[in-house]
């Protein structure tokens, strides 16, 4: 803010009002940055764009915030984590109330939860800085998600290892195509077209940042 539009703010709302507008408030930023490579490495195309936390990701981000109890012993509403990631051939609007991909498709028979790298990463600069950021990444090999054609991607999801239909329980979270595929993902991102086939591999990272 200019010092000229401060000192017009002052002379007219409460000194008090202008300081709680002034304040920072931290925001939970979701950034996805797709690579397609081919079978020798090179790079043939690039993806990016924020990504939309649905009401199912906003419930879990503020559950875990949260403690259930501490007498007798210490519990958490949940114990699920951002562990997996499920892609899709449709495309809706990023809002709040997204219930689950318009399209999602296996990324190998019969599977449609692909795991995501553990452990995920935390890209701080400096042994001293801060771990405001997750960083979560997955490689879909050559015949992954492509079986056999192509498969023209356009939406991506991040989930839970929690089973939404069992209270979030992490035990036996269903990861098939059949059972998983109608899950309301954490995160959503519609991305322009890329095109998955046998000659390439595609590289995700996908980063939960709070700004």
């Amino acid at each position: 803010m200019n010092h000229s539009l401060a000192r017009f703010l002052s002379r007219v709302y409460p000194a008090k009002f202008l300081l709680e507008t002034l304040k920072h408030e931290p925001q939970v930023q979701g950034h996805l940055h797709l690579e397609m490579r081919d079978e020798r490495g090179k790079l043939v195309a690039v993806r990016d764009g924020f990504n939309i936390w649905t009401l199912t990701g906003r419930e879990f981000l503020a559950e875990l915030m949260a403690l259930q109890s501490v007498n007798p012993t210490r519990q958490v509403f949940r114990n699920d984590r951002i562990a997996y990631v499920g892609v899709g051939t449709g495309a809706q609007l990023e809002v709040s109330n997204i219930s689950g991909l318009v399209n999602p498709v296996p990324y190998r028979t019969g599977q449609f939860l692909a795991p995501l790298a553990a452990p995920a990463t935390f890209p701080v600069s400096g042994v001293d800085a801060a771990r405001t950021a997750v960083r979560f990444a997955r490689r879909f090999g050559r015949n992954e998600i492509s079986l056999g054609y192509d498969v023209v991607l356009t939406e991506y999801g991040l989930f839970t290892d929690g089973d939404p239909d069992n209270n979030w329980d992490t035990g036996s979270t269903p990861t098939d195509f059949d059972t998983a595929s109608g899950r309301a993902p954490m995160a959503y991102k519609a991305e322009e077209p890329i095109t998955k086939n046998v000659a390439f591999a595609l590289d995700l990272i996908w980063e939960v940042r709070f700004v």
